[in-house]
């Protein structure tokens, strides 16, 4: 215990307004509680969605003080977890606005047209599992960086503690972050300089689409905006040293960020509520577009095919060749499984829907790769319903953990 800290007024009260942050008051029994944090993506994913759908919640810093009970009740510590407003336990950023924009129909967020859909939940895909691999990159991969990221994230696990100040806990979170190199492909010969031109190329893209359009899709946010928003905001755009890189090479991308940002927000009319439409699929993508669908063709496809294909090997590593350098990369199960789901999306469609995914996707030579190993089943996710869990088990690799758990302390 800290003497300094234990005696803080301030800290007192930092514990006070986390502990209020965290319960339901009178006419709050319709808010969702969303445990986040100011450095995950996918926690702003999330939050601007519900910003701009309406849909009322509090946030809940996730600190110390939560990371038992997140484990506790998602099998891991991780961000963002919700709780309903009837109490259930929800987790994953993509299961949960599935869920949300069902649940709250007004301010659609998924086009009507089936092949323009497809586009976005690629694009979503893209944004959830490719971008984090650029997003490491440039956050740990400079000291600019390392230095006040550290010390960002340290910020707010440390909020209300009064065991740890956040020039304790920085050092300890740098040198954690050095053993992500090997599981995203950071390592290797040729490989920096690679992404850093990839993080331009990608800034190219979008300034050229923003300059013809105000969203990903049109005149209206999808959820493919909220999607690469996250990773663009939280890290890209936030960031000191990748933030010089987007104010130079990708003001519109910037102008693009604060209107997301933006929205929901009635303080000063600052919110956009007036929106027009989605592009018109039946007239084929614009080239812009088309540009982001290479890209991620490039980068994305071998990226999440080759780790569907180890996953289902039950390999642990594989390899994978981006922009003509190739990298080490360990399998993660969830990706593959989002891979196949993407998949089943891809094989879903029918009759003119997939003749027009299909023209856009050859040329942008997603396919025929997308596909070539035919829908890569990955069982994570079999007998549960995500985004809810019960009794603290996400899916089965945390179910195979907490018994094998339970049978060390049998044994023991």
């Amino acid at each position: 215990m800290n003497k300094k800290l234990t005696n803080a007024a301030n800290i007192h009260h930092e514990q006070k307004l986390h502990a209020d942050s965290k319960a339901l008051k009178p006419g709050e029994e319709d808010h969702y509680r969303i445990w986040q944090a100011q450095a995950s993506p996918y926690s702003y994913k999330v939050m601007t969605f519900m910003n701009y759908k309406g849909i009322p919640y509090k946030k809940v810093i996730g600190n110390q003080m939560e990371l038992a009970w997140t484990k506790k009740v998602a099998g891991q510590s991780i961000v963002p977890i919700m709780l309903a407003p009837d109490g259930q336990v929800m987790q994953d950023s993509t299961p949960i606005m599935i869920y949300l924009e069902q649940a709250f129909p007004d301010k659609k967020t998924v086009p009507d047209q089936t092949g323009l859909a497809f586009i976005m939940w690629l694009i979503e895909e893209f944004s959830d599992e490719y971008m984090p691999r650029l997003q490491m990159h440039t956050r740990w991969g400079n000291e600019q960086n390392r230095n006040t990221l550290s010390h960002r994230i340290s910020r707010a696990i440390t909020f209300g503690s009064t065991e740890m100040e956040t020039a304790d806990l920085a050092p300890i979170l740098r040198q954690r972050q050095t053993g992500f190199d090997q599981h995203l492909g950071l390592e290797g010969e040729g490989v920096r300089a690679s992404l850093d031109q990839q993080v331009k190329d990608l800034l190219a893209i979008l300034e050229q689409h923003f300059l013809h359009y105000q969203f990903l899709l049109g005149y209206q946010p999808s959820i493919a905006d909220f999607a690469l928003y996250g990773p663009l905001k939280v890290h890209f755009y936030e960031d000191p040293y990748s933030n010089e890189i987007m104010e130079t090479l990708a003001p519109r991308t910037c102008n693009w960020i604060q209107t997301i940002s933006d929205l929901g927000d009635t303080r000063g009319c600052a919110g956009q509520t007036e929106f027009g439409d989605w592009i018109d699929f039946d007239n084929g993508l614009p080239e812009s577009l088309q540009d982001l669908l290479a890209y991620i063709g490039k980068t994305y496809i071998p990226f999440a095919q080759n780790c569907a294909e180890a996953c289902v090997k039950r390999e642990k590593h594989y390899q994978a060749e981006i922009y003509g350098v190739n990298a080490s990369f360990s399998a993660h199960q969830y990706r593959g499984w989002s891979f196949e789901e993407l998949q089943l999306r891809y094989q879903a469609l029918t009759g003119q829907d997939k003749e027009q995914v299909d023209s856009v996707l050859n040329q942008a030579q997603i396919l025929p790769a997308m596909m070539s190993g035919g829908v890569l089943h990955n069982g994570l996710f079999d007998g549960f319903t995500p985004p809810f869990i019960k009794d603290g088990i996400p899916d089965a690799r945390i179910r195979r953990l907490k018994e094998k758990e339970a049978q060390a302390k049998t044994e023991d």
